[in-house]
């Protein structure tokens, strides 16, 4: 009897050994990425070269992306109705974000896919109008859109000849947060109606990027 209580304990102790060691293995419940709107890099993806120029007319590169985070929307100045919906709702998660006091070190900015009709002044004048502190964003060239649309995974085509007025563009519906590294972090994405009508909710937003903070945070000081 006495053998095979020992037995029965010492096969318990040896699960729990075992148990014990694949959490180390898999990590501590506060390492896993938190349920988003969107999705969690598996591993941070660091963005490539790239040159950019903002809305003041001053040159932003891969370096620009570090010290704090940011936030990386996209679309275009003559977007009738998605784009100025988006910088409205992004101006109220701002203001919540402002409100309740912490990791408020986010920089919002609008990157256009229609640079060529999104000029330095164009996006002087369109951008601010929303939230002064957000910053419009465009490319000089193809090769430098190219490297940071890829670096992110925008999604943008343009039908039609550039130039004249009735060319189209198309683009998708994401946010792109980076952290203070300048790495790809995640992706989040718009709630989506039955009608197929896409919005970014604010508080939604506020709720998974504090999330997502929180847990990077957690996951640094049990590292």
């Amino acid at each position: 009897m006495n053998a095979a209580r020992n037995s029965l304990l010492i096969s318990g102790a040896v699960l729990l050994l075992s148990f014990a060691a694949a959490l180390s293995i898999l990590g501590s419940p506060q390492e896993v990425a938190p349920p988003i709107q969107g999705a969690v890099l598996p591993t941070p993806k660091r963005l490539a070269e790239f040159q950019l120029r903002d809305h003041s007319g001053g040159l932003v590169d891969r370096s620009s992306f570090q010290q704090q985070w940011h936030l990386v929307s996209y679309g275009f100045t003559y977007c009738p109705d998605v784009c100025p919906t988006l910088l409205a709702d992004l101006s109220r998660f701002q203001s919540l974000l402002d409100e309740q006091g912490e990791f408020s070190d986010l920089k919002i900015w609008f990157y256009s896919i229609d640079p060529a009709r999104d000029s330095v002044e164009a996006l002087a004048n369109y951008v601010p109008w929303f939230d002064s502190d957000f910053v419009g964003l465009r490319a000089d060239d193809a090769k430098q859109a190219q490297s940071f649309e890829r670096s992110l995974g925008i999604r943008a085509t343009i039908t039609g000849t550039v130039g004249n007025e009735d060319y189209q563009v198309a683009h998708g519906f994401r946010l792109y947060l980076i952290d203070e590294s300048g790495r790809l972090r995640a992706a989040l994405t718009p709630t989506r109606m039955r009608d197929g009508r896409e919005f970014y909710e604010p508080e939604v937003l506020l709720k998974d990027y504090l999330a997502l903070r929180d847990w990077v945070r957690k996951s640094a000081t049990s590292g």
